[in-house]
């Protein structure tokens, strides 16, 4: 049993015989959940898309230890073949297959609907969409008694969101993807559920733009302050693992209180 510590609070957990699969993992939430995995002894696929700057900055900001059970590729969720990839990548990197994957991989731009383009809504649900159905493929696919998956979705996803329609649409179709895998995946007892994040202090934002939401958070949001990446990867890892093990088919709101549904 390997006790890790995330942020201020210490969780059991031992991953030593999983490899998992953390799609879109070195930035943000992603991250927090890669550095969980890590340090309960699992070994991480972790992909990215196109920042190769900040990919490389993430792989060497690893621990000599944690390096040696990272395996970072790039790759675009959305194409069949390099989804593919990931898992026959891992199999033979680590001799095992994927038994635990987090979607987590997303594309957010915000802007006037008026104004959005036909090009950027399809690009938006191929990342944010399309991409955890072909990791859900790949993974069903293995009939692995005990795999689990997670699905980052978003509190826009529940209540809509007017400065990003394509981002909560995507992120309401993730949940509903969320039911339809865990009732396909429990004849094998894989698990799928999500997670639903409110406003996450990550470098998604910038300096101004999170200084107007820990204001606005003072009044709208019952705990009344922002949450943390490591806040996220707690929940993640508590469904990624046995002490969830009847739970299938939800999603687990970590907003502060914002959204009660």
């Amino acid at each position: 049993m390997v006790v890790i510590e995330i942020g201020p609070q210490q969780v059991q957990y031992d991953f030593s015989n999983h490899v998992a699969l953390v799609t879109g993992g070195t930035k943000g939430i992603g991250k927090a959940i890669v550095s969980a995995l890590l340090h309960a002894e699992c070994q991480v696929v972790v992909s990215y898309s196109s920042d190769e700057k900040s990919a490389q900055q993430f792989l060497t900001s690893l621990s000599a230890k944690h390096s040696q059970r990272t395996l970072l590729l790039r790759s675009d969720v959305s194409v069949p073949q390099e989804v593919e990839s990931l898992f026959s990548t891992a199999q033979k990197e680590f001799g095992q297959p994927v038994s635990m994957v987090v979607n987590n991989a997303g594309i957010l731009n915000q802007g006037n609907f008026s104004e959005l383009s036909e090009a950027n809504w399809d690009r938006t649900l191929a990342v944010n969409l399309k991409g955890p159905f072909l990791v859900g493929q790949q993974l069903l696919k293995s009939r692995m008694n005990g795999a689990t998956m997670v699905n980052i979705s978003s509190v826009g996803g529940q209540t809509g969101g007017p400065k990003a329609p394509d981002y909560s649409a995507s992120k309401a179709g993730l949940i509903s993807l969320t039911r339809s895998l865990a009732r396909l995946g429990a004849p094998d007892n894989i698990r799928v559920n999500a997670v639903a994040p409110g406003w996450i202090k990550t470098d998604i934002f910038d300096a101004e733009q999170l200084e107007n939401l820990e204001i606005k958070a003072q009044n709208e949001i019952p705990l009344a302050r922002l949450g943390t990446p490591d806040e996220v990867a707690r929940s993640v890892m508590f469904l990624l693992s046995q002490e969830s093990s009847y739970l299938t088919g939800h999603c687990l709101n970590i907003n502060g209180g914002m959204y009660f549904g």
